[in-house]
């Protein structure tokens, strides 16, 4: 019998184990919760729906200088992560959330999500500071860097916590406003190098690239080191066939994030099998992007439904 990880760690390579694996998320608006917590949300989600793998949020956000919730003057700025070398409290919470999973879920695979230095900064003090950056990229560069050369040294501890994959999802190479206004100049400039520098420290895991929003651009990350892609295939490129094809990503896709959010259970297999077929039944099945919190449980027994079904012709 083929085991969970096996099963994920075959379709990563692009193969085809005895079905496609299969898995989900949502935020669980878990930012000040102990790692305790955190671990007991996703288990429970896990173990609710059978799923093959554990995609594990990140939902904590770097740690700050003391008193510092938003950038009102980019001098600011040089006090982030201003001793790149200090531990970060975020992270040893997230690690103890892995580790904790792994000890419960041996038989899972174990995905661990990290957004993109610039997604990061954004993340923690708002999408303004994109404007700083526009404004002087060589603040850009020295800011990014320091959150690049932490996140770098935080992924190269996963594989010692059993973790399988890592997920890291990339803003910035869309055309809607999730990407800020940047020109494709500005991210090969002050956004692509510093998630190729994490991706690049994560070697050991299995590489996943999620490229946020719509009416995306794959060519923009074709370089990135990674060897599966996560995207919203119904607003962007590439087609899922062409992951593999023309890029050579396994695909992880299955269905629409916002859409299934009104789904029946018979909707969101459908979805999944168009998906199947398309890849050739060699992908990870899963929500194009995280998935909204209060979608209807039945549909995600969908999701699950849609692997187990015979793929006809």
């Amino acid at each position: 019998m083929t085991s969970k990880r096996d099963r994920f760690l075959a379709a990563a390579r692009g193969e085809s184990p005895d079905r496609p694996p299969v898995g989900a998320w949502v935020h669980y608006g878990s930012a000040r919760w102990s790692p305790e917590q955190v671990a007991e949300a996703h288990l429970r989600f896990y173990r609710d729906y059978d799923w093959d793998f554990i995609k594990v949020m990140h939902d904590y956000r770097i740690d700050l200088p003391g008193g510092l919730d938003e950038i009102t003057d980019p001098a600011q700025l040089d006090t982030v992560l201003a001793d790149p070398s200090a531990e970060l409290e975020s992270h040893a919470r997230q690690r103890e959330a892995l580790r904790l999973i792994r000890a419960e879920a041996p038989e899972a695979a174990i995905i661990e999500t990290l957004f993109s230095p610039t997604q990061t900064l954004v993340r923690a003090l708002g999408g303004s500071v994109i404007d700083y950056f526009k404004a002087d990229p060589a603040l850009a560069h020295r800011t990014i860097a320091r959150v690049a050369g932490v996140l770098a040294r935080y992924v190269t501890g996963l594989a010692d916590l059993g973790v399988d994959a890592l997920f890291v999802a990339v803003n910035g190479a869309s055309k809607d406003p999730t990407s800020f206004g940047l020109t494709p100049e500005q991210f090969r400039d002050w956004v692509a190098p510093y998630d190729i520098q994490v991706l690049a420290a994560a070697t050991p895991l299995v590489r996943i690239a999620h490229l946020h929003g719509e009416d995306a651009q794959p060519e923009l990350i074709a370089d990135y080191p990674v060897e599966v892609l996560s995207w919203s295939d119904r607003d962007s490129e590439p087609a899922i066939a062409d992951a593999t094809s023309r890029y050579g990503w396994a695909p992880m896709v299955g269905i629409d994030e916002i859409d299934s959010l009104y789904w029946t259970p018979s909707e969101a297999a459908a979805h999944v099998l168009r998906a199947r077929r398309a890849a050739g039944d060699r992908l990870i099945v899963a929500p194009n992007c995280t998935l909204h919190s209060d979608i209807n449980p039945h549909a995600l027994e969908g999701l699950r439904r849609g692997v187990e079904a015979a793929l006809e012709d």
